[in-house]
Protein backbone atom coordinates (compact mmCIF):
# COMPACT_ATOMS: atom_id res chain seq x y z
CA UNK A 1 0.00 0.00 0.00
CA UNK A 2 2.72 2.45 0.76
CA UNK A 3 4.10 1.85 -2.73
CA UNK A 4 0.87 2.64 -4.41
CA UNK A 5 0.85 6.04 -2.13
CA UNK A 6 4.36 6.79 -3.29
CA UNK A 7 3.38 6.35 -6.58
CA UNK A 8 0.09 7.92 -6.48
CA UNK A 9 1.98 11.04 -5.01
CA UNK A 10 4.20 11.06 -7.99
CA UNK A 11 1.20 11.17 -10.39
CA UNK A 12 0.24 14.60 -8.65
CA UNK A 13 3.30 16.53 -8.44
CA UNK A 14 3.65 15.32 -12.06
CA UNK A 15 0.13 16.59 -12.86
CA UNK A 16 0.33 19.81 -10.53
CA UNK A 17 3.44 20.56 -12.50
CA UNK A 18 2.14 19.78 -16.12
CA UNK A 19 -1.38 20.97 -15.65
CA UNK A 20 -0.11 24.19 -13.53
CA UNK A 21 -0.22 26.50 -16.90
CA UNK A 22 -3.15 25.54 -18.74
CA UNK A 23 -5.73 24.88 -15.95
CA UNK A 24 -5.24 28.60 -14.85
CA UNK A 25 -4.23 30.25 -17.78
CA UNK A 26 -7.76 29.66 -18.92
CA UNK A 27 -9.37 32.53 -16.78
CA UNK A 28 -6.69 34.77 -16.91
CA UNK A 29 -7.17 36.80 -19.82
CA UNK A 30 -10.47 37.76 -18.98
CA UNK A 31 -9.05 39.50 -16.05
CA UNK A 32 -6.99 41.88 -17.67
CA UNK A 33 -8.32 44.58 -19.98
CA UNK A 34 -5.01 44.24 -22.73
CA UNK A 35 -5.97 40.37 -22.73
CA UNK A 36 -2.10 40.06 -21.58
CA UNK A 37 -1.69 36.67 -20.12
CA UNK A 38 -0.10 36.33 -16.89
CA UNK A 39 0.52 32.85 -14.78
CA UNK A 40 -2.27 32.28 -12.23
CA UNK A 41 -2.03 30.77 -8.77
CA UNK A 42 -0.85 27.49 -8.19
CA UNK A 43 -4.15 26.40 -6.04
CA UNK A 44 -5.65 23.70 -8.19
CA UNK A 45 -4.13 20.31 -8.14
CA UNK A 46 -5.30 17.51 -10.80
CA UNK A 47 -6.94 14.09 -9.54
CA UNK A 48 -7.72 11.52 -11.97
CA UNK A 49 -9.61 8.61 -11.55
CA UNK A 50 -6.64 6.26 -11.44
CA UNK A 51 -5.03 9.01 -8.43
CA UNK A 52 -8.12 9.09 -6.99
CA UNK A 53 -8.78 5.38 -6.64
CA UNK A 54 -4.94 4.64 -5.79
CA UNK A 55 -5.37 7.56 -2.86
CA UNK A 56 -8.70 6.50 -2.12
CA UNK A 57 -10.01 9.65 -2.53
CA UNK A 58 -13.48 10.56 -1.92
CA UNK A 59 -15.71 13.75 -0.97
CA UNK A 60 -18.39 14.99 0.64
CA UNK A 61 -21.06 17.97 0.35
CA UNK A 62 -21.00 21.27 2.97
CA UNK A 63 -24.53 21.34 3.98
CA UNK A 64 -26.52 23.52 6.49
CA UNK A 65 -26.33 22.35 10.04
CA UNK A 66 -26.99 23.63 13.33
CA UNK A 67 -23.04 22.88 14.51
CA UNK A 68 -23.32 25.01 17.63
CA UNK A 69 -26.42 23.48 18.66
CA UNK A 70 -25.41 20.64 18.55
CA UNK A 71 -23.07 18.40 20.42
CA UNK A 72 -21.62 14.86 19.33
CA UNK A 73 -21.60 11.76 22.05
CA UNK A 74 -19.93 9.08 20.83
CA UNK A 75 -20.95 5.48 21.81
CA UNK A 76 -22.19 2.02 20.80
CA UNK A 77 -25.05 -0.41 19.99
CA UNK A 78 -25.82 -2.76 22.60
CA UNK A 79 -29.43 -5.33 23.02
CA UNK A 80 -32.07 -4.20 25.10
CA UNK A 81 -32.24 -6.41 27.98
CA UNK A 82 -35.43 -7.67 26.48
CA UNK A 83 -33.26 -8.99 23.59
CA UNK A 84 -31.22 -11.06 25.52
CA UNK A 85 -31.85 -15.11 27.05
CA UNK A 86 -29.20 -16.62 28.74
CA UNK A 87 -29.83 -20.55 29.31
CA UNK A 88 -27.64 -21.66 32.42
CA UNK A 89 -28.22 -24.99 33.41
CA UNK A 90 -30.95 -25.64 36.30
CA UNK A 91 -28.83 -28.88 37.23
CA UNK A 92 -25.64 -30.82 37.77
CA UNK A 93 -25.51 -32.83 34.74
CA UNK A 94 -24.20 -33.97 30.98
CA UNK A 95 -24.97 -31.70 28.24
CA UNK A 96 -26.41 -32.78 24.67
CA UNK A 97 -26.00 -29.19 22.51
CA UNK A 98 -27.98 -28.68 19.43
CA UNK A 99 -26.72 -24.88 18.24
CA UNK A 100 -23.55 -23.39 17.32
CA UNK A 101 -22.73 -20.03 17.55
CA UNK A 102 -24.45 -17.72 15.72
CA UNK A 103 -27.06 -19.78 14.41
CA UNK A 104 -30.49 -18.59 13.95
CA UNK A 105 -33.40 -20.11 16.00
CA UNK A 106 -36.80 -19.86 16.14
CA UNK A 107 -39.32 -19.63 19.37
CA UNK A 108 -39.32 -22.82 21.28
CA UNK A 109 -36.37 -24.60 19.72
CA UNK A 110 -34.79 -27.07 21.50
CA UNK A 111 -30.98 -25.35 22.13
CA UNK A 112 -29.23 -28.45 24.83
CA UNK A 113 -30.38 -31.45 26.58
CA UNK A 114 -29.48 -32.12 30.04
CA UNK A 115 -29.10 -35.52 31.76
CA UNK A 116 -29.31 -35.04 35.33
CA UNK A 117 -28.68 -36.52 38.38
CA UNK A 118 -31.02 -34.13 40.07
CA UNK A 119 -34.11 -35.04 37.66
CA UNK A 120 -33.31 -38.45 38.06
CA UNK A 121 -33.80 -38.09 42.09
CA UNK A 122 -37.38 -36.19 41.09
CA UNK A 123 -38.73 -38.72 39.22
CA UNK A 124 -38.24 -41.47 41.60
CA UNK A 125 -39.63 -39.22 44.41
CA UNK A 126 -42.48 -38.77 41.81
CA UNK A 127 -43.19 -42.62 41.51
CA UNK A 128 -42.92 -43.17 45.39
CA UNK A 129 -45.58 -40.29 45.62
CA UNK A 130 -47.69 -42.05 43.11
CA UNK A 131 -47.43 -45.24 44.73
CA UNK A 132 -48.12 -43.24 47.87
CA UNK A 133 -51.26 -41.58 47.09
CA UNK A 134 -52.57 -44.76 45.46
CA UNK A 135 -52.10 -46.80 48.81
CA UNK A 136 -53.83 -43.83 50.19
CA UNK A 137 -56.46 -43.98 47.78
CA UNK A 138 -56.91 -47.68 48.48
CA UNK A 139 -56.99 -47.58 52.07
CA UNK A 140 -59.32 -44.89 52.79
CA UNK A 141 -61.58 -47.10 50.20
CA UNK A 142 -61.35 -49.93 52.60
CA UNK A 143 -61.78 -47.79 55.39
CA UNK A 144 -64.91 -46.07 54.29
CA UNK A 145 -66.75 -49.60 53.25
CA UNK A 146 -65.68 -50.77 57.18
CA UNK A 147 -67.37 -47.67 58.42
CA UNK A 148 -70.46 -48.45 56.55
CA UNK A 149 -70.47 -52.22 56.81
CA UNK A 150 -70.31 -51.57 60.97
CA UNK A 151 -73.43 -49.11 60.85
CA UNK A 152 -75.35 -51.66 58.89
CA UNK A 153 -74.31 -55.05 61.48
CA UNK A 154 -73.19 -53.57 65.00
CA UNK A 155 -75.53 -52.99 67.43
CA UNK A 156 -73.55 -51.16 69.43
CA UNK A 157 -73.41 -48.28 66.67
CA UNK A 158 -72.08 -45.71 68.45
CA UNK A 159 -68.96 -47.15 70.23
CA UNK A 160 -68.41 -49.00 66.70
CA UNK A 161 -68.63 -45.92 64.39
CA UNK A 162 -66.39 -43.93 65.83
CA UNK A 163 -63.43 -46.11 65.65
CA UNK A 164 -64.04 -46.18 61.94
CA UNK A 165 -64.61 -42.18 62.08
CA UNK A 166 -61.41 -42.28 63.39
CA UNK A 167 -59.58 -44.76 61.07
CA UNK A 168 -61.37 -42.65 57.91
CA UNK A 169 -60.02 -39.55 59.63
CA UNK A 170 -56.31 -41.09 59.76
CA UNK A 171 -56.49 -42.41 56.18
CA UNK A 172 -57.68 -39.27 54.54
CA UNK A 173 -54.74 -37.12 55.71
CA UNK A 174 -52.76 -39.47 54.92
CA UNK A 175 -53.88 -38.84 51.33
CA UNK A 176 -54.18 -35.49 51.49
CA UNK A 177 -50.56 -35.39 52.55
CA UNK A 178 -49.87 -37.51 49.33
CA UNK A 179 -51.78 -35.37 47.37
CA UNK A 180 -49.72 -32.21 48.49
CA UNK A 181 -46.09 -34.16 47.96
CA UNK A 182 -47.24 -35.18 44.62
CA UNK A 183 -47.98 -31.74 43.70
CA UNK A 184 -45.35 -30.06 45.21
CA UNK A 185 -42.82 -32.41 43.49
CA UNK A 186 -44.57 -31.75 39.90
CA UNK A 187 -43.88 -27.98 40.35
CA UNK A 188 -40.16 -29.15 41.36
CA UNK A 189 -40.45 -30.61 38.11
CA UNK A 190 -41.90 -27.91 36.28
CA UNK A 191 -39.48 -25.92 37.40
CA UNK A 192 -36.47 -27.97 36.87
CA UNK A 193 -37.67 -28.57 33.36
CA UNK A 194 -39.34 -25.60 32.20
CA UNK A 195 -42.38 -27.45 30.79
CA UNK A 196 -45.84 -27.30 32.00
CA UNK A 197 -47.77 -29.52 34.48
CA UNK A 198 -50.19 -30.36 31.40
CA UNK A 199 -47.20 -30.82 29.67
CA UNK A 200 -45.78 -33.37 32.57
CA UNK A 201 -48.69 -34.82 33.07
CA UNK A 202 -49.75 -35.44 29.65
CA UNK A 203 -49.63 -39.46 29.29
CA UNK A 204 -48.56 -40.99 25.73
CA UNK A 205 -48.36 -44.60 25.78
CA UNK A 206 -50.44 -44.98 29.28
CA UNK A 207 -47.50 -43.07 31.02
CA UNK A 208 -47.26 -39.27 31.98
CA UNK A 209 -44.71 -37.42 30.37
CA UNK A 210 -42.76 -37.38 33.43
CA UNK A 211 -42.09 -40.96 33.61
CA UNK A 212 -40.58 -41.00 30.11
CA UNK A 213 -38.59 -37.71 30.08
CA UNK A 214 -34.60 -38.75 30.04
CA UNK A 215 -33.07 -35.82 29.61
CA UNK A 216 -34.01 -32.38 30.60
CA UNK A 217 -34.95 -30.65 27.04
CA UNK A 218 -33.84 -26.36 27.27
CA UNK A 219 -35.95 -24.44 24.58
CA UNK A 220 -35.36 -21.28 23.37
CA UNK A 221 -38.00 -18.82 25.03
CA UNK A 222 -37.81 -16.17 21.79
CA UNK A 223 -36.51 -15.76 18.81
CA UNK A 224 -32.74 -14.31 18.23
CA UNK A 225 -29.20 -15.81 17.37
CA UNK A 226 -26.60 -17.90 19.41
CA UNK A 227 -24.15 -15.53 20.69
CA UNK A 228 -22.23 -18.35 22.20
CA UNK A 229 -22.21 -21.32 23.36
CA UNK A 230 -19.62 -22.27 26.37
CA UNK A 231 -19.62 -26.41 26.30
CA UNK A 232 -19.34 -28.98 23.88
CA UNK A 233 -21.86 -32.26 24.39
CA UNK A 234 -20.63 -34.34 26.19
CA UNK A 235 -19.14 -32.35 28.71
CA UNK A 236 -20.25 -32.34 32.55
CA UNK A 237 -21.24 -28.91 33.54
CA UNK A 238 -22.28 -27.50 36.88
CA UNK A 239 -25.38 -26.33 38.15
CA UNK A 240 -26.25 -22.36 37.12
CA UNK A 241 -22.91 -22.37 34.59
CA UNK A 242 -24.52 -20.62 31.54
CA UNK A 243 -24.58 -22.67 28.56
CA UNK A 244 -26.37 -20.68 25.91
CA UNK A 245 -26.79 -17.06 25.19
CA UNK A 246 -29.23 -15.89 22.46
CA UNK A 247 -29.33 -12.57 21.60
CA UNK A 248 -32.26 -10.52 19.25
CA UNK A 249 -30.31 -8.17 17.14
CA UNK A 250 -32.56 -6.21 16.32
CA UNK A 251 -33.44 -5.08 19.52
CA UNK A 252 -31.42 -2.57 20.51
CA UNK A 253 -30.67 0.91 22.26
CA UNK A 254 -27.53 3.36 21.88
CA UNK A 255 -25.41 3.72 24.57
CA UNK A 256 -23.13 6.67 25.14
CA UNK A 257 -21.02 8.26 27.12
CA UNK A 258 -21.09 12.05 27.78
CA UNK A 259 -19.50 14.93 29.55
CA UNK A 260 -20.57 15.14 33.47
CA UNK A 261 -20.09 19.28 32.81
CA UNK A 262 -22.43 19.01 29.84
CA UNK A 263 -24.96 18.35 32.71
CA UNK A 264 -25.59 21.46 33.86
CA UNK A 265 -26.62 23.43 31.11
CA UNK A 266 -26.17 21.48 28.21
CA UNK A 267 -27.62 17.97 28.41
CA UNK A 268 -31.31 17.38 29.19
CA UNK A 269 -33.85 14.69 29.56
CA UNK A 270 -35.90 14.20 26.51
CA UNK A 271 -33.64 16.19 24.21
CA UNK A 272 -34.08 14.88 20.28
CA UNK A 273 -31.06 12.62 19.32
CA UNK A 274 -30.10 11.62 15.62
CA UNK A 275 -28.36 8.51 15.53
CA UNK A 276 -25.06 8.59 13.07
CA UNK A 277 -23.52 5.50 11.30
CA UNK A 278 -19.55 5.89 12.61
CA UNK A 279 -16.86 7.23 10.31
CA UNK A 280 -14.65 5.47 8.10
CA UNK A 281 -13.34 4.58 5.04
CA UNK A 282 -15.49 5.92 2.41
CA UNK A 283 -18.61 9.07 1.91
CA UNK A 284 -20.60 9.23 5.52
CA UNK A 285 -23.84 8.69 4.44
CA UNK A 286 -26.02 10.89 5.69
CA UNK A 287 -29.65 8.75 5.33
CA UNK A 288 -28.49 6.22 6.96
CA UNK A 289 -29.18 7.21 11.01
CA UNK A 290 -31.94 6.94 12.81
CA UNK A 291 -33.98 9.67 15.26
CA UNK A 292 -34.69 9.09 18.92
CA UNK A 293 -35.27 10.78 22.69
CA UNK A 294 -31.93 10.92 24.81
CA UNK A 295 -32.71 9.40 28.27
CA UNK A 296 -29.76 9.84 31.05
CA UNK A 297 -28.60 7.43 32.98
CA UNK A 298 -28.85 7.38 36.99
CA UNK A 299 -25.09 7.40 37.77
CA UNK A 300 -22.00 8.20 36.23
CA UNK A 301 -18.45 7.70 36.54
CA UNK A 302 -16.28 9.85 38.43
CA UNK A 303 -12.91 8.24 37.42
CA UNK A 304 -13.51 9.63 34.01
CA UNK A 305 -16.02 12.24 34.64
CA UNK A 306 -18.68 10.69 32.16
CA UNK A 307 -22.24 9.92 32.77
CA UNK A 308 -23.98 7.34 30.61
CA UNK A 309 -27.09 8.33 27.84
CA UNK A 310 -29.52 6.08 26.08
CA UNK A 311 -31.72 6.13 23.23
CA UNK A 312 -33.94 3.12 22.42
CA UNK A 313 -34.32 2.52 18.76
CA UNK A 314 -37.30 1.70 17.57
CA UNK A 315 -37.63 -2.20 16.16
CA UNK A 316 -38.47 -1.14 12.68
CA UNK A 317 -36.12 1.79 12.37
CA UNK A 318 -33.17 -0.71 12.66
CA UNK A 319 -30.99 -0.52 9.85
CA UNK A 320 -28.41 -3.47 8.34
CA UNK A 321 -25.43 -1.70 9.39
CA UNK A 322 -26.78 -1.66 13.46
CA UNK A 323 -25.46 -3.96 15.52
CA UNK A 324 -24.34 -4.67 19.00
CA UNK A 325 -21.20 -2.98 19.99
CA UNK A 326 -21.02 -0.75 16.77
CA UNK A 327 -19.94 2.16 17.65
CA UNK A 328 -21.93 5.67 16.31
CA UNK A 329 -22.75 8.88 17.03
CA UNK A 330 -24.94 10.59 18.56
CA UNK A 331 -25.99 14.00 17.54
CA UNK A 332 -27.55 16.24 20.61
CA UNK A 333 -29.35 18.94 19.71
CA UNK A 334 -28.84 20.91 22.48
CA UNK A 335 -30.64 24.30 21.35
CA UNK A 336 -32.33 25.51 18.59
CA UNK A 337 -32.91 23.48 15.59
CA UNK A 338 -32.80 24.84 11.83
CA UNK A 339 -32.42 28.90 12.98
CA UNK A 340 -28.88 28.21 13.76
CA UNK A 341 -27.93 26.10 10.99
CA UNK A 342 -24.48 26.99 9.62
CA UNK A 343 -22.70 26.58 6.43
CA UNK A 344 -20.75 22.54 7.79
CA UNK A 345 -18.08 20.37 6.22
CA UNK A 346 -16.70 17.01 8.08
CA UNK A 347 -13.68 17.78 10.46
CA UNK A 348 -12.00 14.82 8.67
CA UNK A 349 -11.80 16.88 5.52
CA UNK A 350 -9.49 19.96 6.98
CA UNK A 351 -6.05 19.46 8.00
CA UNK A 352 -3.13 21.87 9.02
CA UNK A 353 -0.54 22.70 6.62
CA UNK A 354 1.97 24.38 8.21
CA UNK A 355 1.19 28.10 9.96
CA UNK A 356 -2.45 27.40 7.49
CA UNK A 357 -5.87 24.77 8.10
CA UNK A 358 -6.78 24.01 4.79
CA UNK A 359 -9.05 21.41 2.86
CA UNK A 360 -9.35 20.73 -0.93
CA UNK A 361 -12.84 21.91 -2.60
CA UNK A 362 -13.90 19.65 -5.73
CA UNK A 363 -13.65 21.73 -8.56
CA UNK A 364 -17.26 22.93 -9.59
CA UNK A 365 -16.16 23.21 -13.47
CA UNK A 366 -13.45 20.17 -13.33
CA UNK A 367 -14.91 17.05 -11.08
CA UNK A 368 -10.81 15.97 -12.17
CA UNK A 369 -9.31 18.66 -9.67
CA UNK A 370 -9.38 20.42 -6.48
CA UNK A 371 -8.65 23.67 -5.43
CA UNK A 372 -6.42 23.88 -1.86
CA UNK A 373 -7.95 26.52 0.02
CA UNK A 374 -7.31 28.16 3.28
CA UNK A 375 -10.29 27.42 5.58
CA UNK A 376 -11.60 30.32 7.85
CA UNK A 377 -13.45 28.15 10.29
CA UNK A 378 -16.12 28.51 13.17
CA UNK A 379 -17.89 26.78 15.54
CA UNK A 380 -17.50 22.37 15.56
CA UNK A 381 -19.71 19.83 17.21
CA UNK A 382 -16.30 17.08 16.84
CA UNK A 383 -17.54 15.99 13.52
CA UNK A 384 -18.67 18.64 11.75
CA UNK A 385 -17.09 22.21 11.42
CA UNK A 386 -18.90 25.25 10.69
CA UNK A 387 -16.74 27.07 6.98
CA UNK A 388 -17.30 30.84 6.67
CA UNK A 389 -15.78 31.52 3.38
CA UNK A 390 -14.92 29.49 0.49
CA UNK A 391 -17.18 27.21 -0.48
CA UNK A 392 -21.21 27.31 -1.59
CA UNK A 393 -24.06 24.42 -0.36
CA UNK A 394 -23.56 20.87 -1.62
CA UNK A 395 -20.00 21.68 -2.95
CA UNK A 396 -18.01 18.97 -2.30
CA UNK A 397 -14.80 18.53 -0.05
CA UNK A 398 -12.11 15.77 0.14
CA UNK A 399 -12.69 13.82 3.04
CA UNK A 400 -10.34 10.65 2.76
CA UNK A 401 -7.00 11.53 1.06
CA UNK A 402 -6.44 15.02 2.86
CA UNK A 403 -3.19 14.00 3.86
CA UNK A 404 -1.82 13.05 0.40
CA UNK A 405 -2.86 15.41 -0.97
CA UNK A 406 -1.11 18.12 1.66
CA UNK A 407 2.16 16.43 0.79
CA UNK A 408 1.82 16.69 -2.81
CA UNK A 409 0.16 20.62 -2.88
CA UNK A 410 2.68 21.86 0.25
CA UNK A 411 4.39 24.75 -1.03
CA UNK A 412 2.93 25.78 -3.29
CA UNK A 413 2.72 29.69 -4.24
CA UNK A 414 -1.25 30.73 -3.44
CA UNK A 415 -1.30 34.31 -4.13
CA UNK A 416 -3.74 36.25 -1.69
CA UNK A 417 -7.64 36.78 -3.05
CA UNK A 418 -10.61 34.70 -3.43
CA UNK A 419 -12.41 32.35 -5.76
CA UNK A 420 -15.97 33.02 -7.47
CA UNK A 421 -18.72 30.61 -7.50
CA UNK A 422 -17.84 29.39 -11.19
CA UNK A 423 -14.34 28.60 -9.14
CA UNK A 424 -11.95 31.30 -10.87
CA UNK A 425 -9.53 32.87 -8.68
CA UNK A 426 -9.54 36.52 -8.27
CA UNK A 427 -6.51 38.69 -6.45
CA UNK A 428 -7.95 40.92 -3.92
CA UNK A 429 -10.65 40.79 -1.25
CA UNK A 430 -13.84 41.59 -3.81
Amino acid sequence: MKLYTIIAVFFLLAFAACGEQSVDNSSSAADHEDGSETKGPTNRTPIPAIVRRNLGITFDKAQYRPVAATIIVPGHFEPQPSAQHHYPLPANGRITVHVKPLQKVKSGQLLFELDSPAWRQVQRELVEAKATRLRAEAELAKARAAKEAAGTFSDDKNGDLNVFNAEVLAVEATLNAALDRYDQLIAEATTLTGLSAKELLAKQNGKPMWRQLQAIPIRAVDAGVVRQVDSASGSWVEEGTELVHVVHPTILRFRGRALQSDLIDVLKEGQSVRIAPPEGKGKKRRAAGVTGTLQLGVTGDANVRTIDVYVDVEQDAVQAWMRPEVTAFAEVAVAGDHDMEELAIPVRSVIQDGLDTVFFRRDPRDPDSVIRTIADLGPSDGSWVTVYTGLAENEEVVVDGVFQLKLATTGQDVKAGHFHSDGTWHEGDH
